[in-house]
């Protein structure tokens, strides 16, 4: 009997591992000839906005690269959430991406999710992207120093619109401590409908990426009070700083791709090697700049200690506005 239950044992143990050397061997078979079909790039906002037209210049660069089809699927709802959670439960075998940008963090930090950046695999930072916060052209303010003169004697009357647990909220919390001031914040489900707002005149204040404030500018349909930056944009060379007008904030939206976890490491470099041809291509970077966006490509390793740095940031931040969650 024991001789019997020794000769199963055995036998068991060469299975086991016919079975690890065969799963091996066919992972290893998976990521050699990746990639073989279709990849999609799922952005978890509406088709129309800043995220959605940058993604769709990487997934046009990428099907060059990589010689395949990729896909972009907008995936709206919940300020990025639903479309990032579809992801967080994809399969792990590189064909499904998420884009991604600050919001990630700020979801999470304010309890608008249970997930946050290293519940996915970050595979490379692309661009950073500063506003310009902006009103519609009949309201009383020329700039930011008049906003904060007027919220200071009236707290809490100018609304702001935003995409609550995004980067639009986040912005004008720190504008709110920065200059000791209380918005009405509204919340709106991306850029397009924020915007829409704004010029609609049903709220009074809204961030806008510098290539879309100008093109309101131009139409007089948007005033812009100030900008994002640490430096003037050299497209709206007029618009002051929010520093230059004596509000301490510099805000952008860092967007990059992030992959399942649990993703093959050797899948996630070959992305990253990809997407690094799409950063210093010259399509690429002149389409950028059209855009108004920094390329500011960053490879695995240094995106992962770029996003422990954003998170670590933004909690503070977070923290010192009254918008952390407990």
């Amino acid at each position: 009997m024991k001789k019997f239950t020794f000769i199963s044992l055995i036998g068991l143990m060469v299975i086991l591992t016919l079975s690890a050397c065969g799963s091996k061997a066919s992972n290893e078979a998976k990521t050699s000839d990746y990639p073989n079909k279709a990849i999609q790039i799922v952005v978890p906002w509406g088709a129309g906005g800043d995220t959605d037209a940058i993604n769709r210049l990487v997934a046009k660069e990428l099907e060059n690269i990589l010689d395949t089809d990729v896909v972009v699927k907008n995936v709206s709802g919940g300020s990025g959430v639903v479309g990032a959670q579809q992801v967080l439960n994809a399969d792990n075998d590189g064909y499904t991406l998420l884009s991604i940008h600050d919001s990630v963090a700020m979801s999470q930090l304010t309890g608008q999710s249970d997930f946050g950046y290293f519940d996915f695999e970050p595979i490379a930072l692309m661009t950073s992207t500063y506003d310009a916060v902006a009103t519609n052209p009949d309201s009383p303010w020329d700039s930011m120093e008049d906003v904060v003169e007027y919220a200071k004697e009236n707290p809490g009357e100018i609304s702001y619109a935003a995409s609550i647990g995004s980067t639009s909220q986040l912005e004008p919390a720190l504008i709110e401590t920065a200059a000791g001031i209380d918005f009405n914040i509204v919340g709106y489900d991306g850029t397009a409908k924020r915007m829409k707002a704004v010029v609609g005149k049903d709220v009074d204040l809204g961030g806008v990426s510098v290539v879309a404030g100008k093109d309101y500018l131009d139409d007089n349909r948007m005033k812009l009070l100030g900008y994002t930056g640490e430096e003037r944009s050299p497209v709206l060379p007029d618009l002051p700083t929010l520093k230059e007008q004596g509000i301490d904030v510099v805000s952008a939206t860092n967007r990059g791709l992030v992959a399942p976890k649990g993703t093959p490491k050797e899948i996630i470099e070959k992305l990253s090697n990809a997407l690094e041809e799409v950063a210093t291509s010259e399509a690429f970077t002149s389409k950028m700049e059209e855009l108004s966006t920094d390329v500011n490509f960053k490879a695995t390793e240094a995106y992962n200690e770029f996003l422990k740095k954003n998170e670590k940031d933004m909690k503070k931040s977070l923290k010192k506005s009254g918008l952390l969650a407990e």
